[in-house]
């Protein structure tokens, strides 16, 4: 008889087989799953990386508009005569270190550099400012600017432009001044109010305070002034307002316009007429130890006095007056009966002021008299704000478009 050999080895090569299989698929589908991960990484990776691109785009040139924004403020706090002279000459002074750090996003700088107008350097230019961030951030943006011809306001009525200790006199006599805007008729005018007396530290502030008494504090008013006891005379610290050398570079800008009239005389008696309201001019006084006016003076437009000037008789001006040195109003002591009156409508900046006994000084803060000193010389003599045309960010625009470098 014989035996039939029967094999096993069908039913288990096909479940080897089957094993095998589903270990493939497995792996298949394990990889499957490790690809889809990676790519969802990846992709969660490339999103986070263009959202802190975006991001960091956005933040500095945000920071570059600020840049912007502080360099205009800096500017317009003084206002400009000359772009090419105020802003550029000036910019090392005016903007100070090259570099500023920007506190709200710690590790962003930004710097602004001025570039005038080759068509027109006086009148317009071009703030440039550059935004750095930590990871390598940078942006360009640039205000394309021209000088406003309305001129800006004056820092008080009138401004003890000196950083160095003021000892600011008001000995008796009649000293009225006020900030708030009015005409030289006696009208109300339009624009804010600013401080009677305005000075560049708080030192000087508290000496002019100082320097009133209990009548004269009712009699200083404009922007901060209260009545209510214990009265608060219009005296404040404008540390923004134009400095020695700010004010030096004005006058400067001033003599260099046409039709300036000089007088070096260091004494004027009789009548005199520096100026007149139809017809205002820039008077400059060149003597370095001052002018002295006796007798009747009126004028009308700008006056420059390189030193000192001392009114011994009585002065009426509509404008703007620059006394480089002091301002004295005074009894003439050589002329029996003669008392120095000063009336001046629109401001005076000098570096310290000095009242007398039985003398008088009347000073009230005028937008119309200092427009009409903006005229002399052609228009546009006093500083003046920047206005900002265009914007442009560099980023997205090409190369010499809208004044990108």
């Amino acid at each position: 008889m014989m035996w039939r050999r029967i094999s096993r080895s069908g039913p288990r090569r096909t479940r080897l087989r089957q094993r095998g299989i589903a270990l493939a698929m497995t792996l298949f589908t394990l990889v499957l799953l490790a690809l889809a991960v990676a790519t969802s990484t990846l992709i969660a990776s490339a999103d986070i990386r263009a959202t802190r691109n975006y991001r960091g785009a956005s933040e500095v040139h945000f920071v570059a508009e600020s840049a912007l924004s502080e360099a205009v403020q800096r500017l317009n706090a003084v206002g400009v005569v000359d772009f090419q002279n105020d802003v550029v000459g000036q910019w090392p002074s005016t903007w100070g270190p090259a570099k500023h750090g920007f506190a709200p996003l710690p590790g962003f700088t930004y710097t602004v550099t001025p570039v005038p107008s080759a068509a027109d350097p006086a009148g317009a230019g071009q703030l440039v400012a550059t935004a750095d961030g930590p990871e390598g951030e940078h942006n360009v943006t640039v205000a394309n600017v021209v000088r406003s011809n309305i001129p800006s306001a004056a820092p008080g009525a009138i401004y003890l432009a000196t950083d160095a200790t003021t000892n600011t006199v008001f000995h008796g006599g009649i000293l009225a001044v006020t900030g708030s805007d009015h005409d030289c008729a006696g009208g109300p005018g339009s624009g804010s109010p600013v401080p009677g007396i305005s000075t560049r530290n708080a030192t000087n502030t508290q000496n002019a305070i100082n320097s009133l008494d209990t009548d004269q504090k009712y009699t200083v008013q404009g922007l901060g002034f209260s009545s209510l006891p214990p009265v608060t005379p219009s005296v404040s610290t404008s540390a923004a307002a134009p400095s020695i050398a700010q004010v030096g570079q004005l006058v400067d800008d001033l003599l260099g316009r046409p039709g300036v009239v000089t007088n070096g005389m260091s004494q004027i008696d009789g009548n005199a007429t520096f100026g007149t309201t139809s017809a205002p001019v820039i008077t400059h006084f060149t003597d370095a130890a001052g002018v002295t006016l006796k007798g009747y003076a009126s004028g009308a437009g700008i006056a420059i006095v390189d030193g000192d000037l001392t009114i011994q008789g009585t002065l009426n001006f509509v404008g703007l007056v620059l006394t480089r040195g002091r301002t004295n109003v005074r009894n003439a002591l050589s002329l029996a009966g003669v008392i120095g009156n000063g009336t001046i409508c629109g401001s005076l900046w000098t570096q310290d002021v000095s009242l007398d006994v039985g003398s008088s000084l009347l000073v009230g803060y005028s937008t119309q008299a200092l427009a009409l000193a903006n005229q002399v010389g052609g228009g546009g003599a006093l500083p003046a704000p920047l206005r900002v045309t265009t914007l442009a960010d560099c980023a997205v625009l090409p190369a010499a478009t809208g004044g990108c470098p």
